[in-house]
């Protein structure tokens, strides 16, 4: 296992987050012990931005937006998620599965201090085990943020059973993106992404220089716009 880096930020203009609730779990905080008692193992900022804006610019403002997150953890990037629908000039929801029952508690804590309860629906458990549930009948998924357990297979079956619900141009979010890891070692977030390309094809976008231990964001999309046929000669 290499080196851990760390690309989260502390010293930056608060209200650049777009809820007063986190920006009060923010405030002061300067080191890792700090961020970690305040808001979890979450992503942090700058990735929180991430997550707002890529929410923001993809929710479409006619039609019921479904968004998923694996890994609620204490709701800090559940703040953000949820906080991107209201802000949106659609309608949505987010549905958000943890696996620790004391995490969940204090995401729902964390949610309802944040005004957001209305837009949340929790599930505890696996992810693996949840997302079924989650994605009951046809719906279809506009973002994802998978975010749970970051071993190999278990990224790769999140995807796979998210898969037949997203559109060409959803948008599948992963986190911890960095290959920190030997080739002996579980490849985790950044080996499941090689696969997944090779199996499911579509475009990814790497953005190294956020989040931390393991750094790193990737977006996922099958197809940016309905027809890529190339033109005739």
């Amino acid at each position: 296992m290499r080196e851990p880096q760390f690309h989260r930020m502390t010293d930056y203009n608060k209200s650049l987050i777009p809820n007063a609730h986190l920006r009060q779990l923010e405030e002061g905080v300067g080191s890792r012990e700090e961020w970690v008692e305040q808001s979890g193992y979450s992503i942090g900022y700058p990735a929180w931005g991430i997550l707002y804006y890529t929410l923001l610019c993809r929710l479409k403002p006619e039609a019921y937006n479904l968004v998923i997150e694996t890994g609620t953890n204490i709701g800090c990037s559940s703040i953000v998620l949820a906080q991107a629908i209201k802000d949106s000039r659609g309608t949505g929801e987010l549905r958000t599965v943890e696996l620790e029952p004391d995490n969940l508690k204090r995401a729902k804590e964390n949610i309802e201090l944040a005004g957001l309860s209305d837009i949340v629906k929790f599930y505890e458990g696996d992810a693996i085990e949840q997302l079924p549930k989650m994605l009951a009948g046809s719906e279809t998924v506009s973002v994802a943020f998978l975010d749970g357990s970051h071993l190999y297979k278990q990224v790769i079956k999140e995807f796979e059973i998210l898969e037949p619900h997203l559109e060409d141009d959803s948008v599948v979010i992963f986190d911890n993106t960095f290959n920190r890891f030997e080739p002996h070692e579980d490849q985790r977030v950044n080996g499941a992404l090689r696969r997944i390309q090779a199996d499911f094809g579509g475009n990814l976008i790497n953005l190294p220089f956020c989040s931390w231990a393991t750094p790193g964001m990737a977006l996922w999309q099958r197809q940016p716009f309905e027809d890529m046929t190339p033109p005739s000669a």
